[in-house]
């Protein structure tokens, strides 16, 4: 059963379409995702959601009540943004009390209901603290709190988490998975951070220049990205855009120096222009066995993240291959050359482009 639904929603501002003719559903109890760099229209249509904002066309519904018209404050959601807007002259309790208090409902129920989530967001026995005396984590939590406690069908955050430091944010992130796991409560999440939107969605719509790109899981997103933009987007990746060719039982995509042997579930339909994701961590550095795939490069350039290294290895043509590889040995130096290689199932036919279909 889907909470939300957009169907062909599109949003204008003055003579800009900000959002383009938007399908997407989103499950009940499901963690969904809108991920896409600035003015892709992931907010916007978060907040055409919410009732802040009115689709220009198209419809909007909500557990199978269509929501184009009906104000914010009648709406089955909540809205959590990076700015939280907390009570500072107000305790844990009283925050996390306020909506409650506006609807009228009873001292003991709203004390059970407060206590209740409380629990859920590990915040039990802070009740009566100054939320200036909290973490920047803990008033995070708090704000979730005060959303979630008047049982919304639908919560909705815009990048909650966009403002805290980078330790925090992964503690989060687990946090935030939990409450909504616990809670069962649909979320809809807005962020433009890829590591975020892998880690946190059930699924997730990858947007971009208004549209949406591809849905699916981080899984789907990451090994079968249906676009160049999504590749490209979800993570780092090769682009490979060449000629299609089949002989002797062989599909083979070549692109100037590179020459890609392609698994049969991967290759394309025809022969023709067709592009391919080869992700970094796929090839492999000086194999010791001979691999379907194999190319002469040189060391570029050197990115040492800790677990891993990213090289950038300079081929024939001078073009760049991006390879990940793990740092159980000291990094090579510039200038080294190496041989590279892969598998036949290492790069994956991109089936499809919309947006981002111009490959260079």
């Amino acid at each position: 059963m889907a909470d939300v639904v957009l169907k062909a929603v599109e949003k204008v501002f003055g003579s800009e379409r900000v959002v383009k003719s938007i399908d997407l559903s989103v499950n009940q109890g499901e963690f969904f995702s809108l991920l896409g760099p600035s003015g892709c229209g992931k907010t916007t249509t978060l907040r055409m959601i919410a009732g802040l904002e009115t689709p220009t066309s198209g419809d909007l519904l909500i557990r199978g009540e269509r929501m184009n018209d009906v104000p914010i404050n009648r709406r089955p959601t909540n809205l959590v943004f990076q700015k939280l807007a907390l009570f500072p002259h107000l305790d844990v309790f009283d925050n996390i009390a306020f909506g409650l208090k506006l609807k009228g409902l009873p001292r003991p129920e709203i004390a059970r209901r407060v206590d209740d989530m409380l629990d859920v967001v590990s915040l039990a026995g802070f009740e009566r603290r100054r939320v200036t005396e909290l973490s920047g984590g803990q008033q995070q939590r708090v704000a979730i709190a005060r959303a979630l406690v008047n049982a919304p069908a639908v919560l909705l955050l815009d990048e909650p988490l966009g403002a805290l430091d980078l330790k925090l944010q992964l503690r989060l992130q687990r946090e935030l998975k939990r409450i909504q796991r616990s809670t069962g409560t649909t979320f809809i999440y807005v962020t433009h951070n890829q590591a975020e939107a892998l880690t946190l969605s059930d699924r997730l719509a990858v947007m971009n220049e208004g549209r949406v790109e591809q849905i699916g899981s981080p899984a789907d997103m990451y090994l079968h990205s249906a676009t160049s933009f999504v590749a490209s987007f979800i993570g780092r990746t090769n682009l490979i855009a060449g000629e299609a060719t089949f002989a002797g039982g062989e599909a083979r995509v070549t692109d100037g120096a590179l020459s890609v042997v392609l698994d049969d579930a991967d290759a394309p339909a025809d022969n023709g222009r067709t592009v391919l994701s080869l992700r970094p961590e796929r090839i492999v550095i000086a194999p010791k066995t001979p691999m379907a795939n194999g190319i002469d490069a040189t060391v570029a350039e050197v990115e040492f993240l800790g677990a891993t290294v990213l090289y950038r290895m300079r081929i024939a043509d001078g073009r760049i291959l991006f390879v990940q590889a793990l740092a159980d040995t000291p990094p090579l130096a510039e200038g080294t050359a190496v041989r590279l290689g892969w598998g036949k199932d290492a790069a994956v036919s991109i089936r499809s482009t919309t947006v981002a279909e111009d490959v260079e």
